[in-house]
C-alpha cells in the first residue's frame, strides 16, 4: 500500500462541532493515473479534482476513509492545496510551465519554472463557517450580508452552468455562498444590490488566498509584465494525459523483467516504479559491459 502524508490544510474544515486541518494523502498510483486519465475523460476540472482526491485523501481530520460527499464540502483553497501537495507527492516540488506573452505586439512563449512550496499560501489562524459583509445600495442604505466560502459542491455545479452562461454561474455561486442579508435592524432584504458580486468577491479571494493562484509574470523578450492564473486541475490533467505513453512503457518493462501482473505494478507510485526501473537499467548497464 502506498504510504500516506499528513498536511496541514490552509482553510480547515468543521466536522463534530469542531475545526481540523490535518488531512493524509497519498501520492497517485499507476492505477490512480489510468483512472484519472482514460476513467475520467470528459469531466470538468472541478469534477476531476473531487475523483482525484476521494481516490488520494484517506483521512480528513477524524474522519476516514474520505467520502465524495467530504471532498466536495472542502472550500475551493482547501482542494487547491490538497491537489499542490498531490502533484508534489507524485512528481516532485518543480513544475515547467509554458504561457504566452500578454501583449499582442509580442505573443511569446516564456518558459516557467514553479515550485509547488512556493504555490502553497500559508494556513490562517484562524477560521470561521460563516463571515459577515457591510454593502452600501445605490440609496445609501446598509445591508448586511451573512456568507460562507465557496466548496467544491458549489464549483461543480457553478461549472456546468458555465459552460454555457458565464454570467449565470457567477450569480449561482453568489448566490449560493449568501446565507442572508439585512438591513441594521434585522429585517430582510428582497433583493441583493448589483455592488454586492464585486464586494464578496473581493472578500472571498481575501478570506480564502489559496482558492486562485495568480502568478506575476514578466516578459524578458518585449518587458511587459501581466497577470497569469495558474489551473493546479489543469496542468495535472495535462501532464498525466501527456505521461500515459511513458506509463505503458514502465508497464511494459517491469512485467516483461520482473514478470510482475499489470495489476501488481499499477499499485506502485511512479517513485517506485522508476526506482526499479533504475535497478533494471543498472543492471542491463552493467550486463552489456561485461
Amino acid at each position: 500500500m502506498t504510504p500516506s502524508v499528513a498536511i496541514t490544510l490552509p482553510g480547515g474544515f468543521f466536522a463534530n462541532g469542531e475545526q481540523w486541518r490535518e488531512a493524509h494523502l497519498h501520492a497517485l498510483t499507476g492505477e490512480d493515473h489510468l483512472f484519472l486519465t482514460e476513467g475520467c475523460r470528459g469531466l470538468l476540472p472541478a469534477q476531476w479534482v473531487t475523483e482525484a482526491l476521494t481516490r488520494c485523501v484517506t483521512r480528513l481530520g477524524p474522519e476516514g476513509p474520505v467520502s465524495r460527499e467530504t471532498i466536495r464540502s472542502l472550500s475551493v483553497g482547501d482542494r487547491e492545496a490538497l491537489l499542490i501537495h498531490l502533484r508534489r507527492l507524485t512528481a516532485g516540488d518543480r513544475l515547467q510551465c509554458v504561457l504566452t506573452c500578454s501583449s499582442l505586439d509580442c505573443r511569446e512563449k516564456l518558459d516557467l519554472d514553479l515550485s509547488s512550496t512556493d504555490l502553497l499560501v500559508p494556513a490562517r489562524e484562524a477560521t470561521r463557517q460563516q463571515h459577515d459583509l457591510t454593502v452600501s445600495r445605490d440609496d445609501g442604505a446598509s445591508i448586511v450580508v451573512r456568507f460562507r466560502l465557496p466548496t467544491g459542491l458549489d464549483q461543480e455545479a457553478a461549472a456546468l452552468i458555465a459552460r454555457t452562461d458565464l454570467p449565470a454561474a457567477a450569480d449561482f455561486l453568489l448566490r449560493q455562498c449568501v446565507q442572508s442579508a439585512t438591513f441594521p435592524d434585522g429585517s430582510a432584504v428582497d433583493e441583493l444590490p448589483d455592488v454586492l458580486g464585486e464586494r464578496l468577491s473581493a472578500r472571498m479571494a481575501e478570506l480564502d488566498p489559496q482558492a486562485e493562484l495568480t502568478l506575476q509574470v514578466a516578459c524578458p523578450v518585449c518587458g511587459s509584465s501581466f497577470i497569469a492564473i495558474f489551473d493546479t486541475a489543469s496542468y495535472l490533467i495535462q501532464e498525466l494525459a501527456a505521461g500515459m505513453r511513458h506509463l505503458y512503457r514502465e508497464i511494459h518493462l517491469l512485467a516483461y523483467h520482473y514478470h510482475w501482473s499489470p495489476t501488481e505494478i499499477l499499485a506502485m507510485n511512479s517513485r517506485t516504479r522508476r526506482q526499479y526501473l533504475q535497478l533494471l537499467e543498472d543492471e542491463l548497464t552493467q550486463g552489456v559491459a561485461q
